[in-house]
């Protein structure tokens, strides 16, 4: 039995101090489990390589990680994911699985998973008057139009869907049940708001569509594989299940508040 604790968006460059930072950390040390599954918003760019070296230190678990919206802010997504995939590199405790293919968490369960991207492929993002802090704190996104910004928002959830396309497929070989962690949710469905599925106006910017149709396509061709997707990014918890083999959480959270959103016990 493996126990793999699920977090996301703990936004540790919220917490008020340096010491309210290590006692959460030392709370996930003390959870008695085996892996950590971190989905994004962990910090901000500037801070953020040095979060996960500490998050390294502190709970010295296994920590599989995506990363979030938040996490580029003031920075690059360039960038960003170049300098936490050279950390990797150096710490083999830290697994960025936007550019690792499936990892075993258990002889049954693998784990694959993308940062994804809010890809503005539902809802009304023509009609939507959202200004996201990501179209003016990230520097690829900031000096563009809106109808320019949406070229890049496909491509960036293109580039999710194409990780998912290649990974999962050789996870579903090897593995009975799969878990895919990513910050976005990959449907309309599972991004929820007060316990509801999100309007026109907030869809485009918190979904990624092309992940999720990359999901159902693979799951469809392995009927008799499961399939667990963690998301977050909404603030607010739901479930759904497109199909009879995929199940999609979204985890809540709270800005101050950092906590486990799940532990998950293994065969």
């Amino acid at each position: 039995m493996s126990r793999v604790a699920w977090l996301t968006d703990i936004h540790l460059d919220f917490l008020e101090s340096p010491q309210r930072v290590l006692d959460f950390l030392l709370s996930i040390s003390d959870a008695n489990v085996d892996a950590l599954l971190l989905g994004g918003d962990i910090a901000s760019a500037p801070s953020l390589t040095g979060y996960l070296e500490q998050i390294a230190e502190v709970v010295e678990r296994p920590t599989h990680f995506v990363l979030g919206n938040h996490d580029f802010y003031y920075g690059s997504i360039h960038d960003v994911r170049r300098s936490v995939a050279e950390l990797c590199e150096r710490d083999p405790r830290l697994n960025y699985l936007s550019v690792s293919g499936p990892v075993a968490l258990s002889p049954t369960v693998g784990l694959v998973g993308h940062d994804g991207w809010a890809d503005g492929r539902t809802g009304d993002y023509e009609r939507s008057t959202v200004m996201m802090n990501d179209y003016q704190l990230i520097s690829e996104l900031a000096p563009l139009s809106k109808a320019a910004r949406l070229e890049l928002l496909h491509a960036l959830g293109d580039e999710a869907a194409n990780h998912i396309r290649q990974t999962l497929p050789a996870a579903f070989d090897r593995f009975e049940r799969t878990i895919l962690l990513t910050h976005i949710p990959p449907l309309r469905e599972a991004c929820w708001y007060n316990g509801e599925t999100s309007d026109d106006e907030w869809a485009p910017h918190f979904t990624c569509i092309a992940m999720g149709e990359a999901i159902l396509d693979v799951a469809r061709q392995f009927p008799q594989r499961r399939l667990t997707v963690l998301c977050g990014h909404t603030h607010s918890p739901g479930v759904c299940r497109p199909l009879p083999n995929v199940e999609i959480r979204t985890a809540g959270a709270t800005y101050g508040q950092p906590a486990i959103a799940e532990i998950l016990d293994l065969a």
